[in-house]
């Protein structure tokens, strides 16, 4: 993904897709560290950005332009939090659930769908800094989920978890525009899916490849 920093200079960074969210496929879920500073102070800067996506095997390319959102820890304070997600069977008055309340049941569930070793990272220290001391930061290669487990508060494994989730963030991505271009046919072919929020509805338009 790239966007622009509060500088005007460009930043670039591999994310990893963990999915589509089921109740709104209008969002891309990736996952994301709180410590990570570089990546969440770009966002933190300039949530507006672009993603790329290359599809090797169907030779395709995706240019998504969208909006990110950062879920967090209840603990931590962001700057910009995901937006109410209006589910099938929710009315737009419903008040029943609020956003905090939505998007922290989809940050468990998907703490849990990770596997031991994806969990393990969030017990790293933060990405992309300069090493310090020995690799005894990085002794943690598996993490189990233990979120319904109850163990005294002075538990070991259980701090180490517990301190592992709140590390633990959703990166959240609304797309708004996608343009889709295929290669593997001559001539090329590029089309654009551009989002009419109010109608909830795609709008595609053919362009010149």
């Amino acid at each position: 993904m790239t966007n622009l920093r509060r500088n005007g200079q460009p930043s670039l960074h591999n994310i990893r897709f963990l999915d589509f969210l089921k109740d709104d496929t209008r969002y891309l879920i990736f996952p994301m560290a709180f410590n990570d500073h570089n990546l969440h102070g770009d966002i933190k800067s300039n949530p507006t950005a672009q993603i790329s996506w290359q599809m090797q095997t169907t030779k395709e390319i995706y240019n998504l332009s969208g909006r990110f959102y950062i879920t967090s820890s209840p603990t931590k304070i962001t700057r910009f939090p995901a937006p109410k997600i209006i589910t099938p069977n929710q009315s737009p008055t419903d008040t029943d659930i609020s956003a905090k309340e939505y998007w922290e049941s989809q940050r468990r569930r998907f703490w849990t769908s990770l596997s031991s070793q994806n969990r393990a990272i969030y017990t790293w220290p933060p990405s992309g800094e300069i090493l310090k001391g020995d690799k005894e930061a990085f002794k943690c290669l598996k993490l189990d989920d233990m979120l319904d487990i109850a163990l005294g508060p002075n538990n070991p494994e259980k701090v180490l978890h517990d301190s592992a989730f709140d590390n633990f963030c959703l990166l959240v991505f609304k797309v708004n525009e996608v343009v889709r271009f295929e290669y593997g046919v001559f001539p090329a072919k590029r089309t654009v899916y551009s989002l009419d929020d109010e109608e909830k509805e795609w709008i595609v338009e053919e362009l010149n490849p």
